[in-house]
């Protein structure tokens, strides 16, 4: 099956996107929603902060039409076709997180009423902090539409508490190397400490803040998103799922970006579902395979091949329920 290029609306926003459909419409089967993570992050898994080809997104589509299961993909606002759709950059302060929840709640819509497609066996593929997204639809008052779902390197922890363990790390390799001063690297620590109350308290991050925090996506600009996000706890949200649901989770110990054991903590609050953990060796954070080598973020583009580690379980799972 090809790609077609379909458009389908969530509020005043249109969003492009990739539908793949693998059955007839008098032979109705399972379909998936797939959905990228944060940043500039478009249908296939590319990203406009990053040239080259990275393709995670484009991958899972291919893998599950191996297995005759339709799928859309698209780009969520702020990236690809769909870019800032009528909204000016000053109005992005104004959106949060829910915006591309309501998003994918309409994709998940625009998905059950295509032809071919069982409105009954619906599942959400999520990457990233696609996974929160894909928890939230799950959890919701409609996520009885959701009858499946697989949470690839997921956001497992709340989002500011994330971001203050990555900024941590930063901070103690700089100071290691001799690259930073350890009263500035202490000062950038009670900075960010302040900034994670304000923003869970106030839903605001301190005017005064250090620009290498402002680098690190704490600006107004992202204030509210990022306050939407972080209120929802992945752990707490997956024991509202129902008992039995077939789920996935998948890490790998070259991940720079998710960590292993907040995945094992996520598996551990999933006992009363269906679980497949998928712990990988050698692939990384957009599920390429590094061999032996480390993940350095560079390799993310580079040419190499998608993850048999990954492929061949998530095949497995899929072809267990559908």
């Amino acid at each position: 099956m090809s790609d077609t290029e379909i458009s389908f609306q969530s509020g005043d926003v249109t969003l492009y996107g990739s539908l793949r459909l693998a059955a007839s419409p008098d032979s109705p089967a399972p379909a998936a929603l797939i959905l990228a993570g944060s940043g500039p992050t478009d249908r296939n898994g590319d990203s406009a902060l990053l040239e080259g080809d990275i393709g995670t997104l484009r991958f899972i589509a291919d893998l599950l039409e191996n297995q005759g299961i339709s799928s859309l993909r698209y780009d969520k606002l702020g990236s690809g076709e769909t870019a800032l759709g009528d909204y000016e950059i000053e109005d992005i302060a104004d959106l949060g997180f829910n915006t591309f929840v309501d998003a994918a709640s309409d994709g998940l819509d625009y998905l059950a009423g295509q032809p071919g497609v069982d409105p009954e066996r619906l599942f959400v593929v999520g990457h990233s902090d696609g996974a929160v997204v894909a928890l939230a639809l799950a959890t919701a008052k409609e996520g009885t539409r959701v009858s499946a779902l697989a949470l690839l390197e997921p956001l497992s922890v709340r989002l500011l508490d994330l971001l203050t363990t990555q900024i941590h790390r930063q901070l103690d390799a700089v100071v290691g190397a001799g690259q930073l001063p350890v009263e500035l690297a202490d000062e950038l620590r009670v900075a960010l400490a302040d900034a994670v109350e304000s923003l869970r308290t106030e839903g605001t991050v301190p005017d005064d803040l250090p620009e290498p925090l402002q680098n690190a996506g704490l600006v107004h600009a992202n204030a509210k998103a990022l306050a939407e996000e972080d209120a929802l706890d992945p752990v707490a949200l997956v024991t509202a799922l129902p008992a039995g649901m077939p789920v996935l989770t998948s890490c790998s110990d070259k991940d720079i970006q998710v960590i292993p054991s907040d995945v094992a903590a996520l598996d551990a609050a999933l006992s009363h579902t269906a679980l497949t953990s998928v712990r990988m060796r050698n692939a990384n954070f957009v599920l390429k395979d590094i061999g032996e080598e480390q993940s350095t973020g560079a390799d993310y583009v580079a040419p190499l091949p998608y993850s048999a580690e990954f492929a061949e379980p998530f095949t497995a799972w899929v072809r267990s329920f559908s």
